[in-house]
C-alpha cells in the first residue's frame, strides 16, 4: 500500500478487517460480523465484542502435544497464521515479531510466547515448519494441523482468513490475512496487527499490553 500512513493503513484494516492477502498477487475483502475499533492508544486494533479463544488448544510439530493459546499468567501470546513458502508477508510478520521482541527488556520479552499455525499443512510437514518458525523465533511454537475443519474452525475463532488452491496448471496457490494476533492470559483476543505495522509500533504495543497485564 504505497504512499499510505501506518495511521491510514490501520484505518483501512478497521474497515476491512479480514483482507485476504494473495502473496504476491491482489486483496480480495472479506466479510467479519465483529466490528472493529481503533484505539489512539495503540497502533494495533482491537474488536467489539472482544472474541475468546480461550477453550482453543492447537497441535504442536513432532508429537509435543496441544498447546493452549491462552497465555502463560501476566503474559501474552502471538498467534500467526501463515506458511513457510509464502515469499513476503509471513517472513517480514516473523521478523518484525523478531525485532520488536528484541527492542523489549528480557524481563518483558521473557514474558511473550510465539505460535505460527500454518495454513498449508499438505506442504508444510513437522520438521519443514518447525525450522521456519525457529529461525525468526528461537523458543517460537510451531502449529500444524491437519483436519481441514478443524484449522478451518480454529482459524475462524481468530477471524483468519486463508485459501490454498490447486491451480490448472500444478501450481499451488495461497492467500491468507495478513493479522497477528495478541492473546492474553484469560484467552481474551486483545489486539491484533494488520500486516505492515512497523515493528517499533509493535513492540511498543506489546508493552503496553504486558503492563495492563501486570497492573490486573
Amino acid at each position: 500500500m504505497p504512499g499510505l500512513t501506518v495511521a491510514a493503513a490501520v484505518l483501512m484494516s478497521v474497515v476491512m478487517l479480514a483482507a485476504v492477502v494473495g502473496c504476491g498477487g491482489e486483496d480480495e475483502a472479506t466479510d467479519d460480523t465483529t466490528a472493529a475499533v481503533a484505539d489512539e492508544q495503540l497502533s494495533g486494533y482491537t474488536r467489539e465484542p472482544t472474541p475468546s479463544a480461550a477453550e482453543v488448544e492447537v497441535p504442536l510439530v513432532n508429537g509435543e502435544g496441544m498447546l493452549p493459546v491462552t497465555a502463560a499468567p501476566g503474559g501474552l501470546r502471538l498467534v500467526y497464521f501463515g506458511y513457510t513458502t509464502c515469499p513476503d508477508v509471513c517472513p517480514t510478520t516473523m521478523s518484525d515479531v523478531k525485532r520488536a521482541l528484541a527492542k523489549l527488556p528480557p524481563e518483558d520479552s521473557d514474558r511473550v510466547d510465539v505460535v505460527m499455525v500454518t495454513i498449508d499443512p499438505d506442504r508444510d510437514v513437522d520438521a519443514k515448519l518447525g525450522a521456519y518458525v525457529g529461525t525468526f523465533i528461537e523458543n517460537g511454537a510451531a502449529s500444524r494441523i491437519t483436519d481441514p475443519a478443524e484449522l478451518e474452525a480454529t482459524a475462524g475463532v481468530f477471524g483468519a482468513q486463508y485459501s490454498v488452491e490447486t491451480t490448472e496448471d500444478g501450481e499451488i496457490d495461497v492467500s491468507h490475512s495478513g493479522d497477528l494476533y495478541a492473546v492474553d492470559d484469560r484467552g481474551d483476543i486483545v489486539l491484533q496487527w494488520p500486516f505492515g505495522i512497523p515493528y517499533e509500533d509493535l513492540s511498543a504495543d506489546i508493552a503496553v499490553l504486558l503492563a495492563d497485564s501486570g497492573a490486573a
